[in-house]
């Protein structure tokens, strides 16, 4: 079984449950993603990243994006096609944030409501409106579950290693290696995620309690 495979059986069992939530301490932001729209969006985001970059088995996108309720959709959207997720280096495609290079990489996720723009982007980049915008259903999943996932980790190596609790906290301000391996080892399995970032040892004492985080 693939991480898409388990995703997608998690999602039409837990339906709208609360899959990512995002809390961010300066905009005091909370938004979340049920396990309904995660697995919507990763289908639609896997169909572009297939069809539109070619992205498959033996590629890899490269995800250099702040704590974001698309980086964990951008994530296992990379992951159904059977590509490899990296945070550094190059990749054969980049999905960067509009706060951070507006005009670069090939997918933008922007700054504005719903991942969207705030300028229009120039060139050839594509925007959340363009994953949005892709079919509802992913049906070339290579089902591969040895192809490369993150960091020299395979996906049956990641399923393999579920991680429990019923919430757990991913305390960053940028999507890392670790947080990757969160998200895959915990959202298959039907174990939320909270993003929180820029938090102080306070503030992040108050999103557990809050979120009834029971692991970090």
């Amino acid at each position: 079984m693939t991480l898409f495979q388990q995703l997608s059986s998690t999602a039409a069992r837990l339906g709208h449950s609360p899959a990512v939530v995002l809390r961010d301490a300066i905009t005091g932001e909370r938004t979340e993603l049920s396990y309904a729209t995660l697995s919507n969006w990763v289908s639609k985001s896997a169909n572009l990243l297939l069809d539109v970059f070619d992205a498959g088995l033996g590629a890899q996108v490269r995800l250099d994006l702040p704590a974001h309720l698309m980086a964990p959709v951008l994530c296992f959207g990379a992951l159904a096609t059977g590509a490899a997720v990296t945070v550094e280096g190059e990749g054969d495609v980049s999905i960067v944030h509009e706060a951070d290079d507006p005009d670069g990489g090939d997918l933008l996720i922007g700054a504005g409501m719903a991942a969207r723009p705030v300028s229009p982007p120039t060139g050839e980049i594509l925007t959340v409106v363009d994953v949005l915008g892709q079919p509802d259903d992913f049906v070339d999943d290579p089902g591969d579950e040895g192809a490369w996932a993150i960091g020299g980790r395979t996906q049956a190596t990641l399923l393999a290693e579920p991680l429990g609790g019923q919430r757990l906290l991913v305390a960053t301000d940028r999507i890392d290696e670790q947080a990757v391996f969160t998200l895959a080892r915990a959202l298959p399995h039907g174990v939320g995620v909270v993003l929180a970032r820029g938090f102080d040892v306070e503030g992040l004492a108050k999103v557990v309690a809050e979120e009834r985080v029971d692991g970090a």
